[in-house]
C-alpha cells in the first residue's frame, strides 16, 4: 500500500478570541474615564491671577481719550511736477484725429514745445540734436527724473509762437521721418 511521506503538522486549537460583549463593555468603561477627567478639567475653578515680579504701588487707571489736536496745515506736495503739469498741455497729432476740432481757433499767442525724443543716455538724445541741427531745426537737451528715480533726456524744439511757425516744424520733422509729440505751454 502507497504510504503518504508529506509532512503534516499536528492539528492545533483554534484560539478563541473574546466575546463582543467583552469589548464593549472596556470600551464604555474608558470612554467614562475620559468623560471623568474632562469633567474635572472644567468644573475646576480658574486659579487666580497673580502679578509676575513685583506688584504695582496702584491700581491700574483707565486711559482717557485724545482729544483732536488743532488742524494740521495742508499739505505741500515734494514734487514739482504738480506745477508743471499745470502749465502744459499735450495735445494729440493730426494724424491721429479724424478730424481737427472745428471750434479751436488759432490764437498767434499761444506757446508750443515739440518734444522729439527721450532717450536714458545724454549721447543718443545729443546725437538727435545734432541731426536737427543739420535739418535746421534748432532744440535743446532737457533732463527730467522720473519717479523711479531714473533720469531721461528729453530733446525739445520751440518753443513757438503760433500755429504757423509750429506747422512748419511739424511738417519738417514728419518728412524726415521723426516721431514727435506736441505739447502746448499753459502760462
Amino acid at each position: 500500500m502507497p504510504r503518504d511521506y508529506k509532512y503534516r503538522a499536528s492539528p492545533r486549537k483554534k484560539k478563541q478570541s473574546a466575546p463582543a460583549w467583552l469589548w464593549m463593555l472596556v470600551g464604555l468603561v474608558l470612554g467614562a474615564f475620559v468623560m471623568g477627567l474632562a469633567w474635572l478639567k472644567l468644573s475646576a475653578p480658574e486659579p487666580e491671577q497673580k502679578w509676575v515680579g513685583a506688584e504695582p504701588d496702584r491700581p491700574p487707571q483707565a486711559v482717557e481719550p485724545r482729544r483732536p489736536e488743532a488742524e494740521l496745515p495742508p499739505h505741500k506736495p515734494r514734487f514739482e511736477f504738480y506745477d508743471k503739469l499745470g502749465r502744459q498741455e499735450v495735445l494729440v497729432p493730426d494724424e491721429q484725429l479724424d478730424l481737427r476740432p472745428g471750434g479751436e481757433a488759432d490764437d498767434p499767442t499761444a506757446r508750443y514745445v515739440i518734444q522729439v525724443g527721450s532717450f536714458a543716455k545724454p549721447a543718443d538724445a545729443e546725437r538727435v540734436k545734432a541731426e536737427l541741427a543739420l535739418l535746421g531745426i534748432e532744440t535743446r537737451v532737457a533732463e527730467a527724473t522720473l519717479d523711479a528715480g531714473t533720469v531721461r533726456y528729453r530733446v525739445l524744439a520751440g518753443p513757438f509762437l503760433g500755429r504757423t511757425a509750429l506747422d512748419r516744424v511739424r511738417a519738417m520733422l514728419k518728412q524726415n521721418g521723426y516721431a514727435q509729440l506736441l505739447i502746448k505751454v499753459v502760462k
